[in-house]
């Protein structure tokens, strides 16, 4: 036992060190590296143990002491009941039994909301570092306001996801982009790009960005608005554009997928205000209502695209619902078009997506999750009067996913036949953005043990992404830009010197391992290595949605100067002060104002707070968190 106990000290920290140590006669322990969420379902794989059961125990690491006992059956391993008061500690799970010398798994921390704060700064830093001409390369590979971005690629709505779920920690975040240092810079005569393909327009483009589109406003403007800012702008100036992927065959035009991204800004506008002028607003308006029907996003998309994901079923069904909603903030006479238009897109899924096919699901690959995004948030927008048969098609959905997750991995199957993961491309992407579309499907579930398993599933696609896969390694190929404490990113990599160049961008996920490494064969052949813009944003919804997910009202109650609020959210700290959160108040559908911030309790996640209010009975009360389409409250009559 003391063998051992002194082998796996000297293991744990030489793993400490990111080395990689497995050998064909010892166990392969594959843990999410990040680490895992406090009160989240936490899981692990030993893909030399595929069959039988081992006994496993957790310490943490580089020590001796015995903090949790388990037993790995078939592969999996589970250790959700273990719940550390301390949140500073790494730990490490060994396994030992078989035939196998023992393992030992990679570093790894637990705690309160984990994935959300760990998530944070490198999905805001790629999104700065890969914009065209003013990111980390002066080039513009595509044409579109982020390098090697096209119209699918998602980035101005899933900057919005971003900060609508969690509004005062993206404010807080350092502001390091200069307006002006790169205004000057884009404007000096000797300012060169390199040549790209489809870059015809963007320098051009960027020049008039600066010069004609109105400078943010304020002084501290925080990076995400800053993002926000340069992809609004661009497509203004600039909004035809032609995907120079290889198969592409539609022309340089202005697409329905550009214009929809329009839609997720005009909705958050009055929560961009302070940033965005009403002018600058109403152009972005105008510019979206003359160009929405001649788009084609009123009619009932058909296209399902293949595995480039290009043409996602479902993707105008969101974008026409915060439409609806604009309509009605601004009392326009065709608000009603909107929201017909995604009702009949609604219907025409239900009817004819069959979602047995992968070729409408995860084949279309990091795009998937709009489908669900979109038959989730209408879910939410009917609350209470959902239609009967988007509960049935949303509990399909559930029913396929969970039968294709019954592997060791937990690992959402392309189909039981012979693919595990998309037919020939590196999917990280699509890894990256599933937990989106299984959290939104949870939330719309009836059945809890359902419920229950769609969240197993996404937690475990969040730890697939950071290393629980048969590679055992983070998808980052240069984990070292932007991401912390982790042992092993993906051994091979694209170059940084040609096409997009995204491996010079903090936080970009470059690959994960394809069928041919699946179940267990990490000596099988890798799929494309490059990193992608669209892979990174299907990561920033799955992020957003997480923090959506652990948002919880707890109760809203009476008190003696007015009511008390408890309130459970995640990432809710900036980095200088002391915790806050700050909540709406609506008093019989009038805003009434920011509660003053909450008191954090024990463990830093949970407030509670009293709204020193005189109330008259029957007023009806709602406190919020959230901002739009993201927003989560509670209500009482008083």
């Amino acid at each position: 036992m003391r063998t051992e106990l002194l082998r796996s000290v000297i293991l744990s920290l030489l793993l400490l060190t990111g080395l990689q140590l497995y050998a064909q006669d010892q166990h392969w322990v594959c843990v999410n590296q990040a680490g895992y969420n406090l009160n989240a379902p936490k899981r692990f794989t030993v893909p030399t143990a595929m069959t039988g059961d081992l006994e496993f125990y957790i310490t943490e690491a580089g020590k001796e002491n015995l903090l949790y006992r388990g037993v790995v059956k078939n592969g999996t391993g589970d250790f959700t009941a273990f719940k550390p008061a301390n949140n500073t500690e790494r730990y490490t799970i060994h396994v030992k039994g078989g035939k196998l010398q023992p393992g030992i798994s990679y570093p790894f921390s637990v705690g309160p909301y984990l994935l959300e704060k760990e998530g944070l700064k490198p999905s805001v830093w790629f999104m700065n570092d890969s914009r065209s001409i003013t990111g980390t390369h002066h080039s513009a590979y595509g044409g579109c306001p982020w390098r090697d971005g096209t119209y699918y690629s998602y980035e101005i709505p899933s900057v919005i996801w971003m900060y609508l779920s969690n509004p005062t920690v993206y404010e807080a975040m350092p502001s390091t982009i200069s307006y002006d240092s790169l205004k000057r810079m884009v404007l000096d005569t000797g300012f060169r790009m390199t040549k790209e393909p489809n870059d015809e327009t963007a320098l051009a483009a960027a020049r008039k960005y600066f010069t004609t589109i109105e400078k943010p406003k304020g002084d501290h403007i925080p990076d995400i608005i800053m993002d926000l800012h340069w992809g609004i702008g661009y497509y203004m100036v600039n909004p035809e554009t032609k995907d120079p992927s290889k198969g592409e065959t539609l022309p340089r035009q202005l697409h329905p997928q550009t214009l929809a991204q329009f839609a997720f800004f005009l909705h958050a506008y009055p929560w961009l205000s302070r940033w965005f002028s009403h002018d600058f607003y109403e152009k972005v308006l105008t510019f979206t209502r003359q160009q929405w029907q001649p788009r084609g996003l009123l009619e009932i998309r058909r296209e399902i695209g293949d595995s480039k994901g290009r043409h996602a079923p479902g993707f105008s069904v969101l974008p026409n619902l915060l439409m609806y909603e604009v309509a009605q903030r601004e009392k326009l006479p065709e608000a009603n078009t909107y929201l017909q238009a995604a009702s009949r897109q609604v219907n025409w899924i239900i009817d004819s997506l069959q979602l047995e096919d992968p070729v409408v699901t995860k084949g279309q690959r990091m795009s998937e999750h709009m489908l669900m995004t979109g038959l989730a948030m209408y879910y939410q927008h009917n609350k209470g009067a959902v239609p009967a048969a988007l509960q049935r098609k949303i509990d399909q959905w559930a029913d396929i996913v969970i039968a294709l997750s019954g592997n060791a991995w937990d690992f959402r199957r392309y189909d039981m036949q012979a693919n595990w993961t998309v037919p020939e491309y590196n999917e990280v992407g699509n890894v990256a953005g599933f937990p989106a579309s299984a959290l939104l499907a949870a939330a719309c579930m009836k059945n809890e043990e359902k419920r229950q398993r769609l969240e197993q599933i996404a937690f475990a696609h969040f730890d697939n992404l950071y290393g629980r896969n048969p590679l055992n390694v983070h998808a980052a190929h240069h984990p070292e830009k932007g991401f912390s404490d982790i042992s092993k990113g993906y051994p091979k990599g694209y170059h940084d010197s040609v096409c997009a160049r995204l491996e010079l961008c903090r936080g970009s996920i470059s690959c994960l391992p394809g069928t041919e490494m699946y179940p267990f064969d990490p000596n099988g052949k890798d799929r494309h290595l490059e990193g992608w813009i669209a892979h990174n944003t299907a990561w920033n919804v799955s992020l957003a949605v997480l923090n959506w997910y652990d948002n919880r009202p707890l109760s809203l109650t009476r008190s003696k100067n007015g009511l008390k609020v408890r309130w459970q959210a995640p990432v809710n700290y900036d980095y200088n002060r002391q915790d806050t959160l700050p909540l709406t108040l609506y008093v019989n559908g009038t805003r009434k104002g920011i509660i003053p911030a909450p008191e954090a309790g024990k463990n830093s996640q949970e407030f509670e707070t009293v709204i020193p209010a005189a109330f008259k009975k029957g007023d009806r009360i709602k406190v919020a968190y959230g901002y739009g389409f993201l927003e989560k409250s509670i209500e009482m009559t008083f």
